[in-house]
């Protein structure tokens, strides 16, 4: 009986917890300390992985000013997904590249830019079974592209210059290191 009533408990904070995460507007969690602001934006990169929308406002507002705790759980996240996992990798890419602001953020795009190659959307490690999958090269080094993206982004930003030019450019040299095509070419056309 009592391991029924901390079961309840637990899924009753656990529901709590969910739904005041889903009420917290971005400007909402201002006020809180930053694991609770940090576990919040988490939340929010989950319910978005998991609804598969790329066009999800949330990408745009909810991630604007993520502190070093935010991007660290982002980073482990990433870490977690199945490589095969390449849309939703390539989203927390982005979200990490929006804004970076320490070698921790710069390291992680040009380790994204960098990643062991992706050959099928079944198992990464093996060559594709079907020509569809194997043309779909966007598609299989999404994540080193937006990566590439995000680099490209801030050396073409006005007024960017110093150490942020010099990780964008570490990030273009990663990905010219890249042994997936799609990845190398825009790494090429970058450092034109």
């Amino acid at each position: 009986m009592k391991r029924g009533a901390a079961a309840l408990i637990l899924a009753l904070l656990a529901f709590a917890f969910w739904r005041a995460a889903r009420s917290v507007t971005p400007a909402g969690i201002q006020g809180l300390k930053p694991e609770e602001r940090a576990a919040i934006q988490l939340k929010t990169l989950e319910d978005i992985l998991a609804s598969k929308n790329d066009n999800d406002p949330r990408l745009d507002s909810d991630f604007e000013d993520l502190s070093p705790r935010a991007k660290s759980l982002f980073r482990a996240k990433y870490r977690e997904l199945a490589p095969e996992l390449r849309n939703e990798r390539g989203t927390i890419v982005y979200i990490l590249g929006k804004n970076p602001s320490s070698g921790e953020d710069w390291d992680f795009l040009a380790h994204a830019a960098a990643e062991p190659p992706c050959w099928s959307l079944a198992d990464c490690s093996k060559k594709a079974k079907t020509a569809a999958e194997a043309d779909d090269e966007v598609t299989l080094a999404y994540p080193a592209l937006v990566a590439l993206r995000q680099a490209q982004r801030m050396l073409q930003e006005p007024g960017k210059g110093g150490k942020d030019r010099k990780e964008a450019l570490a990030v273009v040299k990663a990905g010219k290191g890249s042994k997936m095509p799609a990845v190398t070419r825009m790494a090429a056309r970058i450092e034109q």
